[in-house]
């Protein structure tokens, strides 16, 4: 990846160890994958107000789509998150019931559910990053194609298909968000971060 996402991947872990502080180890799963979801439901929520806006620098851009996050978060997200993760919305690619089995093991002490849940929490932040940082690079007048190519070294077929915030994810999934993450847990066991 071309972006540097080490910030977000200390703002994940101080998150944790709040949580893991705050929480019982009964409720701190749970409380984890909430926060996925709130965090994707508040970029859905925001895409179509963001996506075709135009800005004249992506730094720019991503300022203002942190502002706007903000905003959705907390006037439209929290209100409802917990009636959205009951009703089981779809976002992006996944179900707060995709989650559940994970949830209900790790709430029960079974330590390979806690990293699960916790890796997950890391990968999804990054996926939410390199979605905001995308929106922020297309909003400022990159085309979508040439905006992962930057963010990322790969070159995509002009015809590939980005309609939407599972489109994205997808595509950073199969582009190595997965691979870069775990080069950041290697840069924190060996105290480079």
């Amino acid at each position: 990846m071309n972006v540097d996402l080490t910030n977000t991947f200390k703002d994940a872990r101080q998150h944790l160890t709040m949580w893991k502080a705050r929480y019982s180890p009964a409720e701190y799963p749970q409380k984890v994958v909430m926060n996925i979801f709130y965090r994707k439901y508040t970029i859905d929520k925001m895409w179509s107000r963001v996506i075709n806006q135009t800005h004249p620098t992506w730094q720019i851009a991503y300022q203002n789509n942190k502002l706007k996050y903000a905003e959705v978060a907390q006037h439209e997200i929290v209100p409802v998150l917990e009636a959205l993760i009951k009703s089981d919305k779809k976002v992006s690619t996944s179900r707060y019931s995709d989650f559940a089995q994970y949830v209900k093991s790790a709430s029960q002490g079974d330590e390979n559910a806690i990293k699960a849940v916790e890796f997950t929490y890391f990968l999804h932040r990054i996926f939410d990053e390199l979605t905001t940082v995308w929106i922020s690079m297309v909003s400022s007048g990159d085309t979508k194609i040439n905006a992962i190519a930057k963010m990322t070294g790969a070159i995509l077929a002009p015809e590939t298909p980005i309609t939407g915030y599972a489109d994205i994810e997808s595509i950073f999934d199969q582009l190595g968000a997965e691979k870069y993450l775990y080069s950041l847990f290697m840069k924190e066991m060996n105290n480079q971060i």
